[in-house]
């Protein structure tokens, strides 16, 4: 019997808790009557001594009220129980003590979820079988919420790397999509595609497996708190983060390398190579977490791709693709990126890299300033040629 089950059992007592709910002084001492050889019965007079034993008694399994009572009738105690934010409440049993002129309330009732109707008058048998068997429903349907919850729970995590599987990573990348989009911040997803080398031949085969492993463990204890991280294929993985900037992003994932590519990442003896692709919400707002994901891992192909040590990124939509030095920890950036970065109204992210981009401009600057005096030099009859060049400014 439901009784029996811990779970369902009032401490002290080893019953389940029953509460009930009627103006009738006589009807509530029939019915308590009637259960207390099974059940530990509460009882209250009125809808607002109800809702107060409720919120107050963590203990009380079943709520039996009648529907027309004083103060909080039983429809309003219904419906108070029902758009509870506390779960217990809110999934709380309740069972309609009924009277035969009560067509139209039992109709509404029915509409906010009540586990069953009985009769005040009803026989004493029918109405204990009724409870025992919606007890031990509702032990069923938690044990099954609780099994269903540890099994949701061991499905987000990895074990093997501690990090979170690609279906919930992206499920949580959403969220913080959502969250960025409504406080006008940004969001990034860095892909990191890994390769390993080693010196031990045809016995190194059956390692690498485990070597990745090593290398998703290492990630994991590398990344803060609240950016998520998943081993999206084979020999890639993924980490999302909020952004306040595209220099952050870019020092973050140059730390990830740094980490990632120590010599313990995959074990003694063993060489971690990362190939890094960045996608960030502020190039396009419309993107979802698949969508960015898939980005950046489009651009860490292309590195990997072009054997370079560059972490590829991108901009606005439409705009070239930018790539900045993986080994810088400054997050440099050359003349395609910051032009793109001007373009996209986010010319502010530019002006700490203005030195830098000027010594790669200054070789094109200084061929514009020779072409500009030949071209002169052409207008005054001196040089023969009809190449026209725009003048540099200053």
């Amino acid at each position: 019997m439901a009784n029996e089950d811990p779970s369902a059992a009032t401490a002290g007592t080893g019953k389940p808790r029953i509460l009930v709910a009627d103006a009738s002084r006589s009807v509530r001492a029939v019915i308590a009557s009637h259960l207390r050889d099974r059940f530990d019965v509460r009882e209250a007079e009125d809808g607002e001594a109800a809702w107060q034993a409720v919120l107050l008694d963590g203990t009380i399994r079943v709520l039996m009220t009648e529907l027309g009572m004083t103060k909080v009738n039983g429809l309003d105690l219904l419906g108070r129980v029902r758009s509870s934010k506390v779960k217990r409440i809110r999934e709380l049993l309740v069972v309609v003590l009924a009277s035969e002129d009560e067509n139209n309330d039992r109709q509404r009732a029915s509409g906010l979820g009540v586990a069953d109707f009985v009769a005040k008058t009803g026989a004493r048998g029918d109405l204990l079988a009724r409870l025992e068997m919606l007890l031990k429903l509702s032990v069923t349907r938690e044990v099954l919420a609780e099994t269903q919850a540890s099994l949701e729970s061991a499905r987000t995590v990895d074990p093997d790397t501690e990090l979170l599987n690609p279906q919930f990573f992206d499920k949580q990348v959403d969220k913080l999509v959502s969250y960025a989009r409504r406080n006008l911040t940004d969001l990034a997803l860095i892909c990191v595609k890994v390769e390993l080398s080693g010196a031990q031949g045809g016995a190194w085969e059956g390692e690498i497996e485990q070597r990745i492993k090593l290398v998703g463990r290492t990630l994991a204890a590398s990344i803060r708190l609240e950016d998520l991280g998943t081993r999206s294929d084979r020999s890639e993985f993924c980490v999302a983060t909020q952004s306040t900037g595209l220099s952050g992003v870019l020092r973050f994932a140059a730390r990830l390398r740094k980490v990632l590519e120590n010599v313990d990442a995959a074990g003694p003896g063993v060489e971690v190579w990362t190939c890094i692709g960045v996608a960030t919400l502020s190039e396009e707002l419309r993107r979802g977490a698949e969508e960015l994901r898939m980005l950046s891992q489009k651009r860490a192909l292309q590195a990997q791709t072009s054997r370079s040590r560059r972490i590829i990124l991108g901009t606005a939509e439409g705009a070239a693709p930018g790539a900045a030095e993986g080994r810088g920890e400054d997050g440099s950036m050359d003349v395609n990126l910051a032009l793109a970065l001007i373009r996209a109204g986010r010319g502010g992210e530019v002006v700490a890299h203005l030195p830098r981009l000027l010594e790669q401009l200054n070789p094109l600057l200084k061929l514009l300033r020779q072409q500009q005096e030949l071209q002169t030099a052409k207008s005054e009859g001196e040089v023969a040629g009809d190449t026209k060049l725009p003048r540099v400014p200053g």
